[in-house]
């Protein structure tokens, strides 16, 4: 397996590497191996280009074997490897919080999706620390643009994990707060933080966060 040198840490793609349908595949691959059409059928909302390059991407993490039958018509598989299935306890803790959020929400959701790419658990890790300003969080995530921070901030208001407090007249700048459910998601993120440091360890690659762990 190639080893690369420095990849951006995604705690949501399952192993560390972005991609937010990265854990799903890992967790349906849990039980037994898949053909790439139970995969589609599992996961709906995933293109079927996006389901190929995230098991392409899983496969050279280590995490995935894909084994080719010789037959006709032919038959793929696709199953998680010894290291892929060592990461079975922290994916079903991730189902179980992801049921808790719905639950929470008093509808179906599908957070870890939501949740998914690569700036959300990093704004959330930064406001663990407190209170930030839309400025102060864009100098933390460079290179993250205006659009795509304004974008961000406003799917996990969408998903109650944060609001907006607009400071009064004359008052300092207006302020990201964490809500109450989003100051109860930070056992999971830290989690995410260990496991996605881990992981980078075994592939072989740079674990390259732009926050810490460690509580301020």
């Amino acid at each position: 397996m190639p080893r690369a040198k420095k990849t951006a840490i995604c705690p949501l793609g399952g192993a560390g590497v972005g991609g937010k349908w990265m854990f799903w595949i890992m967790y349906h691959l849990l039980a037994t191996p898949r053909r790439f059409s139970e995969l589609q059928r599992l996961l709906p909302k995933a293109s079927r280009q996006m389901l190929t390059l995230q098991l392409r991407q899983l496969e050279r993490m280590g995490m995935i074997h894909r084994q080719v039958y010789v037959q006709m018509p032919p038959k793929v598989e696709y199953s998680l490897t010894m290291m892929g299935h060592s990461q079975e306890p922290i994916l079903r803790h991730l189902e179980a919080w992801n049921k808790w959020y719905g639950a929470q929400m008093g509808q179906e959701q599908d957070w870890l999706t939501k949740l998914g790419g690569r700036w959300k658990v990093w704004i959330l890790h930064h406001l663990f620390r407190g209170n930030k300003s839309f400025g102060e969080l864009q100098q933390l995530l460079t290179p993250i643009s205006n659009r795509v921070l304004a974008l961000q901030l406003r799917e996990l208001e969408q998903m109650g994990l944060l609001h907006r407090h607009v400071a009064e007249q004359g008052s300092p700048k207006t302020q990201y707060i964490l809500t109450e459910l989003g100051q109860q998601s930070q056992p999971l993120c830290r989690q995410l933080y260990a496991w996605g440091k881990w992981t980078s360890e075994q592939i072989g690659v740079e674990f390259d966060w732009p926050v810490s762990h460690q509580t301020p």
